[in-house]
């Protein structure tokens, strides 16, 4: 019988237990892929943020660039359209008046300049103005165009390709050839009715665009970088600038001149995602992170949930043992009065005496033995 109420004790521990590994599991499952599509959607969301507020930042500084370069050449054509050609010079003293003060207002900007195209004056070359060390603009010498080839868009290109695309035009960095920097451009060419007199244009700082960049950054090795239309990276946090330069310009991983703006790629061996948005310059921002990084957040939440999950599963294993225990106390009992009374011992007490169904039973049990221990009384008064 103890073998008995043994078996029936572990059948129902095991089967409690075996809800409850049932029941945690699938929890822990679905938290898993939960958790898993939330720490996906939470790494979207944040590249998202972060490569759209700076895009943001610096769209409003391109676009500051180029409000200052229009508002001057829109000023220039005006006057030019009350000034003969043959004499510019004062034209160009009140042209550089207001650029100065436009200059001066607008941040990250190296040189601003005025160029007359030889063709229209020989004695008129127009102004360069710089300032490298932040101390003020001072005129410098300026570049002799009449030793390149203008129709040549691969030379002096801040002057031929403007005068080239009739149009207003931002430029990929280049190195400036008297100063040795490298800048970013913004050049308008200007014009007296159909004549093309010049390009008014301003060079702004590199290390602008680069501090901007460099303040994006997410978890350990997210970082972001820009680079044109064509693939070539125009800035990267971890290559250098001489080597963006070159005749061989790295390009961006394939993959990055998706259509999509969310993309996943490989660089090097490392899986990587990215978001990307365009710039009004017609670049664009990216900002990348290694998958390692992005999953390793969401993976160390499922292990947490595992080990408390079979935490639980232990406890409630404990629990259960001691309640299947509880449960078939009184049947043990209950065995021990069974073999009592078959031993001929009718005066053993029963002290369960709940209202469930062992307590149902026992109280039969009870009234069994009493009629027994009466009617074995009978017989024996009968023999006597």
């Amino acid at each position: 019988m103890n073998g008995q109420m043994h078996s029936i004790r572990t059948k129902t521990a095991l089967l409690l237990v075996i809800a409850i590994v049932i029941g945690m599991t699938v929890v822990t499952l679905m938290a898993a892929v939960a958790i898993k599509n939330l720490g996906a959607d939470a790494s979207y969301q944040i590249l998202h943020l972060l490569c759209e507020t700076g895009a943001k930042n610096l769209d409003d500084y391109f676009e500051s660039i180029s409000q200052s370069v229009e508002i001057v050449s829109a000023y220039a054509e005006d006057d030019l359209a009350e000034t003969d050609l043959k004499d510019l010079s004062s034209h160009l003293e009140r042209v550089s008046r207001i650029f100065e003060k436009s200059a001066n207002n607008t941040t990250g900007i190296l040189t601003y300049y005025y160029r007359i195209d030889p063709a229209v004056s020989n004695t008129d070359k127009g102004f360069w103005y710089v300032d490298l060390d932040g101390t003020g603009f001072t005129a410098h010498e300026v570049t002799d165009i009449t030793l390149y080839d203008t129709e040549d868009q691969s030379a002096l290109v801040w002057f031929t390709v403007p005068k080239a695309t009739g149009g207003a035009i931002w430029l990929p960095p280049y190195v400036t050839e008297n100063l040795g920097v490298y800048v970013l451009s913004y050049n308008v060419p200007v014009y007296k009715d159909d004549t093309f007199v010049g390009v008014i244009g301003i060079e702004i700082d590199y290390g602008t665009i680069a501090e901007t960049v460099d303040n994006i950054e997410l978890y350990e090795n997210g970082y972001a970088f820009i680079n044109d239309d064509e693939g070539d990276i125009i800035y990267h946090p971890r290559i250098f600038v001489a080597n963006l330069s070159g005749p061989n310009k790295p390009k961006v991983p394939e993959g990055l001149l998706s259509e999509d703006s969310y993309v996943r790629y490989t660089y090097e061996g490392v899986k990587k995602q990215a978001v990307w948005k365009p710039l009004s310059n017609g670049m664009r921002l990216n900002v990348t992170v290694p998958m390692s990084e992005i999953n390793g957040y969401w993976h160390r939440l499922i292990i947490e949930i595992v080990i408390v999950s079979l935490l639980l599963i232990i406890v409630f294993t404990v629990l259960m043992m001691r309640l299947a225990g509880h449960i078939t106390k009184p049947l043990r009992e209950l065995t021990v009065v069974a073999e009592q009374v078959n031993a001929g011992n009718y005066d053993i007490q029963i002290d369960y005496d709940m209202d469930d169904e062992v307590g149902i039973l026992t109280r039969t049990v009870k009234k069994l033995v009493s009629h027994l221990k009466t009617y074995i009384n009978d017989l024996n008064s009968l023999a006597y």
